[in-house]
């Protein structure tokens, strides 16, 4: 009867009261690392460190755990253990294990990449700080306030205005409101009030930044004390030999390089003196990305934080945020660029996009991302002139499901019926969760009549599917709406409605059946 759990995208196993394996399904094999079959007999003690015996307790215990592979490396996995009997009736436990290594890596690294930047902000030996987008104070670094001797709390939620003499306060607020409007990044020169009274001759740089919404965030500023002079050109070179940040300076004549620091020679892998008179344009992995980089220059004069992707001496490529100004060097006119590595969080922040687009349940695509994707698919659809249907699948009863077995049992009569759905349907098919017992399906290049060929079939593999309870097999059955796109002026959110329509019906004409939407339900 463990079979069952043959085909489960989870670990599953069954232990008896003393820890002895009867049974492991073959993800879990995979995932700890063994070879098929070679669990069954071992004491689940050999990977759970905490034992199975710390799980006790009547009914169904989940944690999140520490598992040992075979290997010895440690995974992270959530852990839910049920009581039930055996196939002669003696007590066993039924465990299910979710990898979840992954995304505790993923956390550790971005908690790691957020402490960095806040010891980076702190440490900087240039006055930095942070306005908001109505030009209030965010935060500042220890050097702003060493430069001028104005405590933190002073500043935190307070304009220019609240802090120093109208006119010098009208001055920066007049750069902010720039770029608020136009964005970008802009240089200036204008006093900066200390705590004796005094005025600063400073040269400020200012740069607009977005938030996660691709909306403006704020404003970040960099103050340069002019009070005792500009660094010479020996203390300039030493500073950029120092940066972290790859910087090269190219002739815009010819895009020739006439000087890159160390960092940016490690960047492209390349020996510096190599780098020094070789095109610009040799690193760029595309040509579009380029072109855009350059009309931008034209355009604004600046590029601030855009995404490029360079290559290496060998033809690899990495992702950077790049940075180009334009400036003239002893007559000579230049782009001066900043690169920095972010291949590793854009890898990163990909990895999470697609955590949060799948169903953490059932492993198919959640609410958002189906409607995504189908949206995709409804346009490519009207382009080419082509059918396409659309499906709402519910569960008969599921909560009569819930109530007499448990939560854990629905939930994994849940993943059966999101895998069992896959199984019957086609590779470029897309099956998403509604939430709850409830899921959809986009069929592609179908009619209705086509469609209800397809949800037949999947309905009937779904009433003949056994779902293992904690003591018996039971079976679930679905009702099914179908629907189709009208004309090109459709939605993909009108078609799901009348898909729902047609599923009501199917449930009052007494469920396990399939009914297409017709005018007038």
């Amino acid at each position: 009867m463990w079979r069952l759990y043959d085909g489960l995208p989870s670990g599953v196993c069954v232990a008896d009261g003393d820890g002895t394996i009867l049974y492991a399904n073959p993800h879990l094999h995979r995932i700890l690392g063994y070879e098929p079959g070679t669990l069954v007999g071992l004491s689940a003690s050999e990977f759970d460190c905490d034992e199975l015996a710390a799980m006790a307790l009547p009914g169904v215990q989940s944690r999140e755990c520490r598992y040992r592979r075979r290997d010895g490396a440690w995974m992270w996995v959530v852990e839910a253990v049920t009581e039930t009997d055996g196939p002669t009736g003696e007590p066993v436990r039924l465990l299910t294990v979710t990898d979840v290594s992954r995304h505790h890596r993923v956390e550790a690294v971005l908690r790691d990449q957020l402490l960095m930047k806040e010891v980076l902000f702190e440490t900087l030996p240039v006055p930095v700080f942070l306005k908001d987008a109505e030009g209030r104070y965010v935060d500042c670094n220890d050097a702003f306030e060493r430069f001028t001797g104005l405590p933190r709390q002073r500043l935190i939620e307070r304009t220019a205005f609240a802090v120093m003499d109208r006119r010098v306060a009208s001055a920066h607020a007049a750069m902010d409101q720039d770029l608020v409007v136009n964005w970008g990044q802009r240089t200036y020169e204008e006093s900066v009030p200390v705590s004796d009274g005094t005025l600063k001759p400073a040269r400020i740089s200012k740069a607009a930044f977005c938030n996660s919404e691709g909306q403006l965030g704020g404003i970040v500023g960099v103050i340069h004390d002019l009070s005792k002079g500009m660094p010479d050109e020996a203390k300039l070179q030493t500073i950029l030999e120092q940066s972290p940040i790859g910087v090269s300076v190219s002739r815009r004549s010819d895009g020739i390089i006439i000087f890159a620091n160390t960092r940016f020679a490690e960047l492209i892998a390349m020996p510096r003196d190599r780098v020094i008179g070789s095109h610009a344009r040799d690193y760029y992995v595309d040509e579009q990305q380029r072109s855009r980089v350059l009309e931008r220059l034209r355009t604004s004069g600046s590029v601030v934080n855009m995404e490029v992707q360079f290559k290496r001496a060998d033809g690899c490529p990495f992702w950077t945020l790049f940075t180009v100004n334009q400036a003239v060097i002893q007559g000579v006119q230049v782009n001066l660029a900043w690169i920095y590595d972010y291949t590793e969080r854009r890898n990163m922040e990909e990895a999470l996009r697609e955590m949060a687009s799948k169903d953490p349940l059932t492993g198919i695509y959640n609410r958002r991302s189906f409607m995504e994707m189908a949206r995709q698919q409804l346009a490519r659809a009207n382009r080419f002139q082509e059918p396409m249907s659309v499906m709402v699948l519910d569960v008969d009863h599921f909560k009569h499901v819930n109530d007499s077995y448990g939560h854990a049992t629905g939930d994994d009569a849940l993943r059966l019926v999101a895998g069992a759905c896959t199984s019957v349907l086609r590779e470029y098919d897309l099956l998403g969760r509604l939430g709850g017992e409830e899921f959809v399906i986009a069929l592609p290049g179908t009619t209705p009549d086509e469609g209800v060929v397809v949800a037949e079939r999947v309905r009937r593999h779904l009433s003949r599917m056994p779902i293992p309870g904690p003591a018996v097999r039971f079976h679930l059955t679905a009702s099914i709406g179908i629907a189709c796109i009208d004309s090109a002026m459709d939605t993909l959110e009108k078609a799901i409605h009348r898909a729902d329509l047609a599923l009501y019906r199917a449930k009052r004409e007494g469920r396990n059946r399939v009914c297409v939407y017709q005018p007038g339900l």
